[in-house]
């Protein structure tokens, strides 16, 4: 920013630095939005606030204590903006601060650096901008008052409502206009919007509708660009007709669903939360009622926590489940499909499966950490079992059966360069499904084999990594159903399935009552309609035995790691999404690598000394 350049460039800065760290319409909700969003313009397309500075500077420096970060700027942040922006003690350290864009579209058009408001409390304002006067210049009045930045730069400011207004053009300095009512950027992010934005350390507010006739456009122009670069890539043999089309249609699609967005949002709010436990960022928006996006988010579905708990507790990769009726899944594909060429044979496979997923009404899914051996040799690796919610099970099963048959033999043309004689090449299924295999607790277990067969152009591109391309190409499983559950494994595992259909009858598996339990009470939004979780715990007991094969240190998790989190929740037209990240698990991560890098470079138990090898990098 060319006229205040300091002050903005650490409140750039500033932000960053949360959002690093962070890696390392019911009135009664608007209410809690944070008061100083009065001051911010009702027409301001982009704003950046921080409820309370202090507050927010205290929670980074616990952070920079509790994650080992050692981070010298996060021990006392707002003593160090204020101390290399040259701010005096007049500022109000624990009230709000903002950043204020109003035209951004202009902004992304031009190309050019938009014009920016900085938004800043003051307990006295004449001694606040007297740290950006000439020593001896008169006390700054009711109008505006023209200030030098610490950087040399001018600058205009003027005093409203107990807050300092710097930018860099007079005009813009003097027509600022408080909007008045914190309440209408709570409306316009929805319920979940507004109460996120109460509970934050710190967040950035967009106003969609007023940037989607300018965005919308540039969705356009890159989606052409891409079509054009994969013409191109067709031109020279890297791609086959067919293959072209599909990703053509792929692109378009796309472009719909980013501009339906576009269409429907008012607005957005991206937030940072911090806490002695974790790490949150939650992206809010609220869509207009009868806007095309709300058509696929009917809203008004169960819970997923309970679909989640019929599946056994065990060590675990990932996790995750879904209601597919809150979100549309079938009417989103179904959308999908039509958009897409329908000559593909890909599109017969969809089509099959349409059936199977009209039936759905919540999903589970668990990727159990597989035996080593199984691990090793690349079958059974991917080691899942599922639980779906179903309208009626035996009919579900049918329709899995008649799916997974009906497969057997399909050719799809794979998107790569021509073989020889010009055919594309091609993936062949090989399925197979066998009718009560076994019975367990008096339940009929099917068996079913899926084999991916990949083209030998494509295996040949892989080279020795072909070898694991069976480990996520290749399955042999069970299915059962009972009691309006549907499940399925991706290993031929009696014992999993056999825990599977007791604990679908207890329901005390999978976060009742354990670490993922607690973490959920933290990371998934309000209205939860769908929620993932991640194991570093589990990741780490399954790679960590290779990693050991290849000369790297043993990696060893706490056995109660909690996982990262990944939710969405619903109410009405407002929704989220939420990452979480417990710093228990942050710390892991950090202290992991501090370790790796201390083996790596010769750190205890390495050699060392003048007959020590080079380090590896």
């Amino acid at each position: 920013m060319q006229a205040i350049g300091s002050v903005v460039s650490h409140v750039k800065l500033w932000g960053v630095t949360a959002t690093v760290a962070a890696v390392a319409a019911v009135q009664p909700a608007f209410a809690e939005v944070p008061a100083a969003l009065s001051q911010a313009p009702q027409d301001a397309q982009l704003v950046f606030i921080v409820p309370s500075m202090s507050q927010f500077s205290g929670k980074l420096a616990m952070l920079n204590q509790n994650l080992g970060l050692d981070i010298p700027e996060l021990a006392d942040a707002l003593g160090t903006f204020k101390a290399e922006t040259g701010i005096g003690d007049a500022m109000n350290d624990a009230g709000s601060a903002m950043m204020v864009i109003h035209d951004l579209a202009g902004a992304i058009d031009t190309g050019e650096e938009p014009d920016i408001l900085l938004i800043l409390p003051v307990t006295d304002y004449a001694a606040f901008i007297a740290s950006f006067q000439e020593e001896g210049a008169a006390p700054a009045g009711a109008g505006v008052t023209q200030v030098t930045m610490p950087d040399g730069q001018a600058g205009f400011a003027r005093e409203s409502g107990g807050y300092a207004i710097l930018g860099n053009k007079e005009d813009a300095v003097a027509n600022f206009t408080p909007g008045g009512d914190a309440g209408v950027i709570g409306g316009r992010v929805g319920s979940l919007g507004a109460k996120c934005l109460g509970e934050c350390d710190a967040a950035v507010y967009i106003d969609l509708e007023a940037l989607a006739p300018t965005l919308i456009p540039k969705i356009d122009q890159g989606i052409a660009e891409i079509n054009k670069n994969m013409s191109d890539a067709a031109e020279m043999g890297m791609m086959d007709p067919a293959g072209l089309e599909m990703m053509n249609a792929t692109m378009s699609l796309y472009a719909v669903a980013g501009k339906a967005v576009l269409n429907s949002a008012e607005g957005i709010v991206f937030a940072l939360d911090i806490s002695e436990h974790g790490v949150g960022i939650t992206k809010a928006a609220n869509f207009k009622a009868d806007s095309p996006v709300m058509k696929y988010l009917p809203g008004g579905g169960g819970n997923t926590a309970s679909i989640l708990a019929r599946l056994p507790q065990s060590s675990y990769i990932a996790a995750a489940a879904i209601d597919t009726k809150a979100i549309a899944i079938t009417e989103l594909f179904e959308a999908a499909m039509e958009a897409l060429p329908q000559d593909n044979p890909q599109m017969d496979l969809y089509r099959k499966s349409l059936p199977m997923m009209k039936q759905i009404q919540q999903y589970a899914g668990v990727l159990y950490t597989p035996d080593p051996g199984a691990l090793m040799s690349g079958t059974g690796a991917i080691n899942m079992l599922q639980t779906y919610k179903v309208d009626d099970g035996t009919a579900y099963m049918k329709s899995a059966k008649e799916c997974i048959t009906s497969m057997n033999g399909v050719e799809i043309p794979m998107a790569m360069p021509m073989a020889p004689g010009g055919q594309p090449p091609v993936m062949t299924y090989a399925t197979s499904y066998t009718d009560n295999a076994l019975q367990l607790d008096g339940v009929q277990v099917d068996q079913y084999s899926m084999q991916m067969n990949m083209p030998q152009e494509m295996l040949m591109q892989m080279g020795p990594a072909a070898g694991f391309m069976t480990m996520f190409t290749n399955f042999n499983g069970y299915a059962a159903q009972t009691d309006g559950y549907f499940l399925s494994t991706t290993t031929l595992d009696q014992q999993l399935m056999a825990k599977g259909l007791a604990t679908g009858k207890t329901g005390d598996g999978l976060g009742a009552g354990d670490t993922l339990a607690t973490v959920r009470e933290k990371a998934i939004p309000d209205g939860a309609v769908a929620e993932v979780y991640i194991s570093l715990g589990g990741i780490t007991e399954t790679v960590g035995p290779m990693a050991m094969m290849f000369g790297m240190p043993a990696i060893e998790a706490p056995q109660d790691l909690p996982p990262v989190a990944i939710g969405m929740g619903m109410d009405g037209t407002s929704t989220a999404g939420r990452l979480y990240v417990p710093n228990d698990t942050t710390r892991f991560i950090i202290g992991t690598v501090k370790d790796m890098q201390q083996q790596m470079m010769g750190g205890p138990g390495m050699q060392q000394g003048p007959g020590a090898p080079p380090p590896p990098f």
